[in-house]
């Protein structure tokens, strides 16, 4: 195998129009139990947690270099056998294509929850264009936007056996936040989120820097909801 450039597609996302750029993974590490003699120091130890090998920490960034995408095609939770998405981020910027970076494990056992699974990203769109772009929330007058990102999140849970050894994996606590940069030209950066059920946790504000135009970021919340 050619041991150049990024090639391994972890989660399958990549796509004609969305395309993998950087890829990873590793062993999760092992933990270690120590028993101390009198003088306090380690008279024998033992590492445990993934002594099989069978989890890793695992990470691929695509671009949008074209075309359109939905994040609602994205999906956190397990979303095939031993493939678990932990977080997704995008991210657009007035310098640089959208990118979306995800990370999560492989491995791990299937997800055993009685409610379902997965959770999806909202319904907020991205072009493959080199510029940013409104997610979620409408720039105020007077000012223009930087740069823009939407994550969402979710929590793995893990119960080890009695040797310390991962026995099973569940998934909860969907959450998405959205965030922005503006630049002041006649206004003070301002943004209205229009994301439904969304919740503005920071107004942009206003930095006044030394001889440069005032600037500011703003963030929001959403609650994601449980899928199948």
């Amino acid at each position: 195998m050619s041991q150049f450039g990024a090639l391994t597609d972890h989660f399958s996302m990549a796509t004609t129009d969305l395309i993998l750029i950087d890829s990873k993974s590793e062993d999760d590490p092992l933990s270690r139990a120590d028993a101390q003699d009198e003088n306090g120091d380690i008279a024998a130890a033992t590492w445990f947690g993934n002594t099989a090998k069978a989890l890793k920490t695992a990470s691929c960034t695509y671009a949008l270099k074209s075309g359109t995408v939905s994040l609602s095609t994205f999906v956190l939770g397990e979303i095939a056998t031993g493939v678990f998405v932990e977080s997704i981020n995008t991210s657009t910027s007035n310098s640089d294509w959208p990118k979306v970076e995800v990370s999560g494990k492989l491995g791990t056992e299937t997800i055993t929850n009685d409610a379902g699974k997965t959770y999806t990203l909202p319904t907020l769109s991205l072009s493959g264009i080199k510029r940013a772009q409104e997610m979620g929330f409408t720039t105020g007058t007077g000012c223009r936007l930087t740069a823009s990102s939407f994550s969402g999140s979710v929590d793995l849970a893990q119960v080890e056996d009695g040797l310390g050894e991962p026995a099973a994996h569940g998934v909860s606590g969907g959450v998405g936040e959205g965030s922005a940069d503006f630049v002041g030209i006649t206004a003070a950066p301002a943004w209205t989120v229009s994301l439904v059920d969304a919740t503005e946790t920071k107004e942009p504000g206003e930095a006044e820097p030394q001889a440069a135009y005032h600037t500011g970021s703003g963030t929001y919340e959403i609650i994601l909801e449980r899928g199948i």
